[in-house]
Protein backbone atom coordinates (compact mmCIF):
# COMPACT_ATOMS: atom_id res chain seq x y z
CA UNK A 1 0.00 0.00 0.00
CA UNK A 2 1.22 3.70 -0.56
CA UNK A 3 2.04 6.17 1.50
CA UNK A 4 -0.40 9.26 0.35
CA UNK A 5 -0.02 13.08 1.41
CA UNK A 6 -3.16 14.74 0.20
CA UNK A 7 -3.26 18.55 0.61
CA UNK A 8 -6.14 20.90 0.70
CA UNK A 9 -5.58 24.10 -0.54
CA UNK A 10 -8.92 26.01 0.58
CA UNK A 11 -6.47 29.22 1.32
CA UNK A 12 -4.15 28.62 -1.17
CA UNK A 13 -0.68 27.88 -0.98
CA UNK A 14 2.47 28.59 -0.68
CA UNK A 15 6.09 27.18 0.46
CA UNK A 16 6.04 27.89 3.52
CA UNK A 17 2.67 26.91 4.27
CA UNK A 18 3.33 23.32 2.73
CA UNK A 19 5.85 23.37 4.69
CA UNK A 20 4.72 24.28 7.79
CA UNK A 21 1.92 21.66 7.20
CA UNK A 22 4.27 18.67 7.15
CA UNK A 23 6.00 19.89 10.45
CA UNK A 24 2.30 20.06 11.96
CA UNK A 25 1.92 16.20 10.60
CA UNK A 26 4.62 15.03 12.30
CA UNK A 27 7.91 15.78 10.01
CA UNK A 28 10.80 16.58 12.90
CA UNK A 29 12.09 19.73 12.05
CA UNK A 30 15.76 18.75 13.31
CA UNK A 31 16.16 16.12 10.65
CA UNK A 32 14.74 18.46 7.89
CA UNK A 33 17.54 21.29 9.17
CA UNK A 34 20.06 18.49 9.14
CA UNK A 35 19.07 17.18 5.74
CA UNK A 36 18.88 20.64 4.35
CA UNK A 37 22.39 21.77 5.53
CA UNK A 38 23.92 19.21 3.16
CA UNK A 39 22.92 22.34 0.31
CA UNK A 40 26.43 23.64 1.68
CA UNK A 41 24.77 26.88 2.14
CA UNK A 42 24.80 28.85 5.34
CA UNK A 43 22.92 32.02 6.68
CA UNK A 44 19.86 30.47 8.07
CA UNK A 45 17.88 28.47 10.50
CA UNK A 46 14.58 27.30 10.66
CA UNK A 47 11.96 28.23 13.22
CA UNK A 48 8.66 26.23 13.57
CA UNK A 49 5.73 27.72 16.04
CA UNK A 50 1.71 26.70 17.01
CA UNK A 51 -0.07 29.70 15.86
CA UNK A 52 -4.14 29.73 15.85
CA UNK A 53 -5.52 30.53 12.58
CA UNK A 54 -9.24 31.04 13.05
CA UNK A 55 -10.43 28.03 14.81
CA UNK A 56 -7.58 25.82 15.08
CA UNK A 57 -4.12 25.66 15.56
CA UNK A 58 -1.34 25.59 13.32
CA UNK A 59 2.24 25.50 12.93
CA UNK A 60 4.06 28.34 11.58
CA UNK A 61 7.47 27.55 9.73
CA UNK A 62 9.93 30.26 8.92
CA UNK A 63 12.98 30.67 7.13
CA UNK A 64 15.33 32.73 9.40
CA UNK A 65 17.77 34.41 7.65
CA UNK A 66 21.12 36.23 8.71
CA UNK A 67 22.22 39.40 7.61
CA UNK A 68 23.21 42.99 8.20
CA UNK A 69 19.71 44.76 9.34
CA UNK A 70 18.11 41.21 9.02
CA UNK A 71 18.58 38.93 11.54
CA UNK A 72 15.70 37.14 12.31
CA UNK A 73 13.83 38.19 9.02
CA UNK A 74 10.55 37.55 9.04
CA UNK A 75 10.19 36.06 5.88
CA UNK A 76 7.06 34.01 3.78
CA UNK A 77 3.99 36.32 4.71
CA UNK A 78 2.57 34.52 1.68
CA UNK A 79 2.99 37.36 -0.46
CA UNK A 80 4.91 37.59 -3.73
CA UNK A 81 7.24 40.28 -3.12
CA UNK A 82 8.65 38.99 0.18
CA UNK A 83 10.45 35.87 -1.21
CA UNK A 84 14.22 37.49 -1.13
CA UNK A 85 17.31 36.93 0.34
CA UNK A 86 20.26 39.17 1.20
CA UNK A 87 23.57 39.14 1.74
CA UNK A 88 26.25 40.21 4.17
CA UNK A 89 25.34 44.13 2.55
CA UNK A 90 21.46 43.93 2.95
CA UNK A 91 22.30 43.72 -0.93
CA UNK A 92 19.63 41.29 -2.90
CA UNK A 93 20.92 38.35 -4.20
CA UNK A 94 19.46 36.66 -7.33
CA UNK A 95 20.16 33.09 -8.61
CA UNK A 96 19.80 31.51 -12.19
CA UNK A 97 18.10 28.38 -12.87
CA UNK A 98 21.65 27.29 -13.49
CA UNK A 99 23.12 27.79 -10.13
CA UNK A 100 20.05 26.49 -8.46
CA UNK A 101 19.92 23.21 -9.84
CA UNK A 102 23.56 23.16 -9.90
CA UNK A 103 23.42 23.47 -5.96
CA UNK A 104 20.93 21.11 -5.77
CA UNK A 105 22.92 18.45 -7.62
CA UNK A 106 26.18 19.18 -5.26
CA UNK A 107 24.33 18.28 -2.30
CA UNK A 108 24.43 15.04 -0.10
CA UNK A 109 20.52 14.83 -0.47
CA UNK A 110 18.77 11.83 -1.52
CA UNK A 111 18.30 11.38 -5.61
CA UNK A 112 15.00 11.18 -5.54
CA UNK A 113 14.96 14.60 -3.34
CA UNK A 114 17.56 16.07 -5.43
CA UNK A 115 14.94 15.01 -8.79
CA UNK A 116 11.96 16.74 -7.69
CA UNK A 117 13.37 19.65 -6.22
CA UNK A 118 15.02 20.45 -9.85
CA UNK A 119 11.44 19.34 -11.53
CA UNK A 120 10.30 22.19 -9.40
CA UNK A 121 12.46 24.63 -10.40
CA UNK A 122 12.91 23.64 -13.77
CA UNK A 123 8.86 24.01 -14.24
CA UNK A 124 9.48 26.95 -12.45
CA UNK A 125 11.82 28.69 -14.89
CA UNK A 126 9.91 27.86 -17.47
CA UNK A 127 7.15 29.42 -16.62
CA UNK A 128 8.89 32.62 -15.65
CA UNK A 129 10.60 32.14 -19.07
CA UNK A 130 7.46 32.29 -21.08
CA UNK A 131 5.39 35.03 -19.05
CA UNK A 132 8.52 37.64 -19.58
CA UNK A 133 9.29 36.46 -22.82
CA UNK A 134 12.91 35.64 -22.30
CA UNK A 135 14.93 32.46 -22.88
CA UNK A 136 15.14 29.74 -20.06
CA UNK A 137 19.10 30.17 -19.97
CA UNK A 138 18.37 33.90 -18.83
CA UNK A 139 15.72 33.86 -16.18
CA UNK A 140 17.17 35.27 -13.02
CA UNK A 141 15.28 34.32 -10.01
CA UNK A 142 14.44 37.37 -7.98
CA UNK A 143 11.23 35.19 -5.60
CA UNK A 144 11.88 31.44 -6.33
CA UNK A 145 15.45 32.21 -6.18
CA UNK A 146 15.61 33.75 -2.80
CA UNK A 147 17.30 31.42 -0.17
CA UNK A 148 14.37 31.24 1.97
CA UNK A 149 12.48 29.94 -1.02
CA UNK A 150 15.28 27.48 -2.03
CA UNK A 151 14.87 26.16 1.21
CA UNK A 152 10.75 26.16 1.23
CA UNK A 153 11.47 24.07 -2.47
CA UNK A 154 14.12 21.59 -1.76
CA UNK A 155 12.64 21.73 2.23
CA UNK A 156 9.34 20.44 1.59
CA UNK A 157 11.12 17.60 -1.44
CA UNK A 158 13.19 16.37 1.53
CA UNK A 159 10.07 16.23 3.83
CA UNK A 160 8.37 13.92 1.95
CA UNK A 161 11.43 11.32 1.53
CA UNK A 162 11.77 12.27 5.43
CA UNK A 163 7.93 11.21 6.08
CA UNK A 164 8.11 8.62 3.59
CA UNK A 165 5.63 9.54 1.29
CA UNK A 166 4.45 7.68 -1.59
CA UNK A 167 1.90 9.44 -3.68
CA UNK A 168 1.05 13.49 -3.78
CA UNK A 169 -2.68 14.63 -4.52
CA UNK A 170 -4.15 17.79 -4.22
CA UNK A 171 -7.75 19.39 -3.98
CA UNK A 172 -7.87 22.46 -6.77
CA UNK A 173 -6.00 24.91 -5.72
CA UNK A 174 -7.88 28.63 -4.73
CA UNK A 175 -6.22 31.54 -5.88
CA UNK A 176 -6.43 35.39 -4.71
CA UNK A 177 -7.63 39.03 -6.58
CA UNK A 178 -6.36 42.13 -6.94
CA UNK A 179 -2.57 43.27 -7.28
CA UNK A 180 0.70 42.36 -5.29
CA UNK A 181 3.96 44.26 -6.06
CA UNK A 182 6.78 41.67 -7.00
CA UNK A 183 10.28 41.95 -8.17
CA UNK A 184 9.29 43.11 -12.10
CA UNK A 185 6.52 45.97 -10.05
CA UNK A 186 2.66 45.79 -9.99
CA UNK A 187 1.02 42.12 -10.66
CA UNK A 188 -2.53 40.83 -11.03
CA UNK A 189 -3.63 38.09 -8.79
CA UNK A 190 -2.76 35.33 -9.79
CA UNK A 191 0.69 36.66 -10.36
CA UNK A 192 1.76 35.60 -14.03
CA UNK A 193 4.43 33.03 -13.50
CA UNK A 194 1.62 31.11 -10.86
CA UNK A 195 -1.01 31.33 -13.55
CA UNK A 196 1.46 29.32 -16.38
CA UNK A 197 2.26 26.97 -13.56
CA UNK A 198 -1.69 26.17 -12.84
CA UNK A 199 -2.11 25.58 -16.97
CA UNK A 200 -4.12 22.33 -17.05
CA UNK A 201 -4.76 22.18 -13.11
CA UNK A 202 -8.36 23.14 -11.81
CA UNK A 203 -8.57 26.18 -9.92
CA UNK A 204 -11.17 28.10 -7.72
CA UNK A 205 -11.27 31.56 -7.05
CA UNK A 206 -12.23 34.04 -3.73
CA UNK A 207 -12.53 37.37 -3.73
CA UNK A 208 -9.53 38.91 -1.83
CA UNK A 209 -6.87 41.45 -1.89
CA UNK A 210 -4.43 38.66 -0.87
CA UNK A 211 -2.02 36.53 -2.76
CA UNK A 212 -3.61 33.16 -1.69
CA UNK A 213 -0.56 30.92 -3.87
CA UNK A 214 2.42 32.17 -4.81
CA UNK A 215 4.59 30.65 -7.72
CA UNK A 216 6.15 28.29 -5.65
CA UNK A 217 3.36 26.74 -3.90
CA UNK A 218 1.87 26.23 -7.56
CA UNK A 219 5.10 24.62 -8.47
CA UNK A 220 5.51 22.07 -5.85
CA UNK A 221 1.82 20.85 -5.80
CA UNK A 222 1.70 21.01 -10.04
CA UNK A 223 4.87 19.39 -10.48
CA UNK A 224 4.80 16.61 -7.58
CA UNK A 225 0.85 15.61 -7.20
CA UNK A 226 -0.31 13.07 -9.10
CA UNK A 227 -4.48 13.91 -9.33
CA UNK A 228 -6.78 17.12 -8.37
CA UNK A 229 -9.61 16.10 -6.93
CA UNK A 230 -11.08 14.70 -4.19
CA UNK A 231 -9.32 12.71 -1.39
CA UNK A 232 -8.21 9.55 -2.54
CA UNK A 233 -8.97 5.96 -0.47
CA UNK A 234 -7.15 6.06 2.67
CA UNK A 235 -6.57 5.11 6.09
CA UNK A 236 -6.15 8.71 8.07
CA UNK A 237 -2.50 8.32 9.73
CA UNK A 238 -1.88 12.14 10.27
CA UNK A 239 -3.17 15.39 9.50
CA UNK A 240 -1.37 18.77 9.77
CA UNK A 241 -2.10 22.55 9.11
CA UNK A 242 0.27 24.98 7.85
CA UNK A 243 -0.37 28.60 8.55
CA UNK A 244 0.28 31.56 6.57
CA UNK A 245 0.32 35.09 7.65
CA UNK A 246 -2.38 36.08 10.14
CA UNK A 247 -4.79 37.97 8.47
CA UNK A 248 -8.58 38.86 8.91
CA UNK A 249 -11.42 37.20 7.03
CA UNK A 250 -13.78 34.33 7.50
CA UNK A 251 -11.01 31.54 6.04
CA UNK A 252 -8.44 30.54 8.00
CA UNK A 253 -4.93 31.35 6.30
CA UNK A 254 -4.32 27.70 6.76
CA UNK A 255 -2.79 25.26 4.19
CA UNK A 256 -4.22 21.45 5.27
CA UNK A 257 -2.40 18.26 4.56
CA UNK A 258 -4.02 14.47 5.59
CA UNK A 259 -1.63 11.65 5.43
CA UNK A 260 -2.48 8.22 5.04
CA UNK A 261 -2.41 4.54 3.76
CA UNK A 262 -4.00 4.01 0.47
CA UNK A 263 -6.59 1.10 -0.07
CA UNK A 264 -6.28 -1.72 -1.37
CA UNK A 265 -7.69 -0.51 -4.99
CA UNK A 266 -4.47 0.74 -7.13
CA UNK A 267 -6.72 3.23 -9.99
CA UNK A 268 -7.78 6.82 -8.42
CA UNK A 269 -11.08 7.74 -8.58
CA UNK A 270 -13.14 11.39 -8.75
CA UNK A 271 -16.45 12.48 -9.24
CA UNK A 272 -16.90 14.17 -12.30
CA UNK A 273 -20.71 15.55 -14.68
CA UNK A 274 -21.48 14.10 -17.26
CA UNK A 275 -23.84 16.33 -19.77
CA UNK A 276 -25.88 15.11 -22.86
CA UNK A 277 -27.70 17.25 -25.06
CA UNK A 278 -28.63 16.49 -29.18
CA UNK A 279 -28.84 19.29 -31.32
CA UNK A 280 -30.45 18.99 -34.64
CA UNK A 281 -31.02 22.95 -35.57
CA UNK A 282 -27.50 23.97 -35.75
CA UNK A 283 -25.12 24.64 -38.70
CA UNK A 284 -22.66 21.67 -38.42
CA UNK A 285 -20.04 24.71 -39.08
CA UNK A 286 -20.49 26.02 -35.32
CA UNK A 287 -19.51 22.65 -33.57
CA UNK A 288 -15.70 23.06 -33.34
CA UNK A 289 -16.31 26.36 -32.07
CA UNK A 290 -18.89 25.42 -29.37
CA UNK A 291 -16.06 22.43 -29.04
CA UNK A 292 -13.35 25.38 -27.96
CA UNK A 293 -15.74 27.43 -25.88
CA UNK A 294 -16.84 24.82 -23.41
CA UNK A 295 -13.02 23.69 -23.11
CA UNK A 296 -11.87 27.54 -22.42
CA UNK A 297 -15.09 27.02 -19.83
CA UNK A 298 -13.75 24.08 -17.72
CA UNK A 299 -14.57 21.20 -19.29
CA UNK A 300 -12.17 18.10 -19.56
CA UNK A 301 -13.27 16.53 -22.25
CA UNK A 302 -15.77 17.15 -25.39
CA UNK A 303 -16.90 14.33 -27.76
CA UNK A 304 -19.47 14.82 -30.91
CA UNK A 305 -21.24 11.93 -32.59
CA UNK A 306 -23.54 11.66 -35.61
CA UNK A 307 -26.65 10.85 -34.89
CA UNK A 308 -30.03 10.19 -36.63
CA UNK A 309 -33.23 11.68 -34.43
CA UNK A 310 -36.73 10.50 -34.97
CA UNK A 311 -38.52 11.54 -38.51
CA UNK A 312 -34.82 10.98 -40.10
CA UNK A 313 -33.36 13.76 -38.84
CA UNK A 314 -29.62 13.88 -39.08
CA UNK A 315 -27.63 15.26 -36.03
CA UNK A 316 -24.80 15.64 -33.76
CA UNK A 317 -24.74 14.38 -29.50
CA UNK A 318 -22.28 16.26 -27.44
CA UNK A 319 -21.25 14.87 -24.51
CA UNK A 320 -19.21 17.12 -21.66
CA UNK A 321 -17.36 15.79 -18.86
CA UNK A 322 -16.40 17.91 -16.47
CA UNK A 323 -15.67 18.85 -13.28
CA UNK A 324 -18.20 19.35 -10.35
CA UNK A 325 -16.73 22.62 -9.48
CA UNK A 326 -17.47 23.77 -13.58
CA UNK A 327 -20.73 23.24 -13.68
CA UNK A 328 -22.39 26.59 -13.59
CA UNK A 329 -19.95 27.87 -16.64
CA UNK A 330 -20.04 24.87 -18.57
CA UNK A 331 -24.51 24.88 -18.31
CA UNK A 332 -24.11 28.52 -19.29
CA UNK A 333 -21.40 28.10 -22.12
CA UNK A 334 -23.89 24.77 -23.66
CA UNK A 335 -26.91 27.04 -23.14
CA UNK A 336 -25.47 30.38 -24.87
CA UNK A 337 -23.37 28.83 -27.56
CA UNK A 338 -25.90 25.61 -28.91
CA UNK A 339 -29.61 25.94 -29.78
CA UNK A 340 -30.39 23.30 -27.16
CA UNK A 341 -33.49 23.49 -24.53
CA UNK A 342 -31.95 20.88 -22.61
CA UNK A 343 -29.41 18.29 -20.89
CA UNK A 344 -29.36 15.58 -19.68
CA UNK A 345 -27.31 15.49 -16.18
CA UNK A 346 -25.51 12.51 -14.31
CA UNK A 347 -22.91 12.38 -11.61
CA UNK A 348 -20.38 9.07 -11.99
CA UNK A 349 -17.50 8.46 -10.05
CA UNK A 350 -14.80 8.18 -12.62
CA UNK A 351 -11.65 5.45 -12.14
CA UNK A 352 -8.01 7.20 -13.45
CA UNK A 353 -4.95 6.28 -13.62
CA UNK A 354 -2.25 9.04 -11.53
CA UNK A 355 -1.34 11.76 -13.52
CA UNK A 356 1.82 13.62 -13.47
CA UNK A 357 4.24 16.15 -16.30
CA UNK A 358 7.29 15.96 -16.99
CA UNK A 359 9.67 18.32 -19.34
CA UNK A 360 11.92 16.88 -22.35
CA UNK A 361 13.98 19.27 -23.73
CA UNK A 362 14.31 19.39 -27.02
CA UNK A 363 16.60 21.35 -29.66
CA UNK A 364 13.21 23.23 -30.44
CA UNK A 365 12.02 24.02 -26.73
CA UNK A 366 10.59 21.87 -23.94
CA UNK A 367 8.01 19.33 -24.48
CA UNK A 368 5.43 18.01 -21.46
CA UNK A 369 4.95 14.79 -21.45
CA UNK A 370 1.67 13.93 -19.47
CA UNK A 371 2.78 10.02 -17.56
CA UNK A 372 -0.69 7.91 -16.40
CA UNK A 373 0.42 5.39 -13.35
CA UNK A 374 -1.51 2.95 -11.31
CA UNK A 375 0.61 2.67 -8.12
CA UNK A 376 4.21 2.76 -8.92
CA UNK A 377 3.69 1.59 -12.19
CA UNK A 378 4.46 3.80 -15.37
CA UNK A 379 1.34 3.02 -17.54
CA UNK A 380 1.35 5.05 -20.12
CA UNK A 381 3.10 8.48 -21.64
CA UNK A 382 2.06 10.76 -24.09
CA UNK A 383 3.57 14.41 -25.18
CA UNK A 384 1.16 17.54 -24.82
CA UNK A 385 -0.25 18.15 -28.10
CA UNK A 386 0.37 21.98 -28.10
CA UNK A 387 3.83 21.50 -26.91
CA UNK A 388 3.85 19.14 -29.73
CA UNK A 389 2.75 21.35 -32.19
CA UNK A 390 4.94 24.53 -31.46
CA UNK A 391 8.10 22.32 -31.99
CA UNK A 392 6.94 20.15 -35.35
CA UNK A 393 6.53 23.89 -36.79
CA UNK A 394 9.53 25.64 -35.37
CA UNK A 395 11.29 22.20 -36.38
CA UNK A 396 9.34 22.54 -39.26
CA UNK A 397 8.91 18.51 -39.47
CA UNK A 398 5.40 16.32 -39.48
CA UNK A 399 3.87 15.98 -36.10
CA UNK A 400 4.35 12.64 -36.13
CA UNK A 401 7.87 12.70 -36.34
CA UNK A 402 8.81 15.43 -33.44
CA UNK A 403 6.25 12.57 -31.82
CA UNK A 404 8.86 9.65 -32.52
CA UNK A 405 11.63 12.41 -31.73
CA UNK A 406 10.42 13.13 -28.20
CA UNK A 407 9.00 10.34 -27.40
CA UNK A 408 13.03 8.66 -28.14
CA UNK A 409 14.14 11.59 -25.32
CA UNK A 410 11.72 10.98 -23.16
CA UNK A 411 12.87 7.15 -23.00
CA UNK A 412 15.89 8.24 -22.04
CA UNK A 413 15.70 10.31 -19.84
CA UNK A 414 13.68 8.24 -17.17
CA UNK A 415 16.10 5.03 -18.74
CA UNK A 416 13.29 2.96 -20.71
CA UNK A 417 9.89 3.71 -18.78
CA UNK A 418 6.46 4.36 -20.05
CA UNK A 419 6.19 3.83 -23.72
CA UNK A 420 3.86 6.35 -25.31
Amino acid sequence: MARIAYFQPFSGASGDMILGALVDAGLDLADLERGLRSLGVGGWSLSARKELRGPFQTTRLKVLLEGEGIAQHPTHSHTHSHEHSFGQAGVEETRGLKEILELIRRSGLPQAVQTDASRVFQRIGEAEAKVHGIPLDRVHFHEVGALDSIIDIVGACLGFHLLGVDEIHSAPITLGTGFVQGAHGAMPLPAPATIELLRGFPVTQRETSFELTTPTGAGLLTTLSKSFGTLPPLTVSGVGYGAGNDRPGLIPNALRVILGESSQRLAQSDRVLVLETHVDDMSAEWIGYVVERLLDSGALDVTVSPILMKKSRPAHELKVILPLEAEEKVVRTLFRETTTLGLRRTEVERVILGREFRSVETPWGTVRVKVGSLGKEEMTASPEHDDLRKAAQKAQIPLKRMHEHVMAAFRRQVGGGAAG
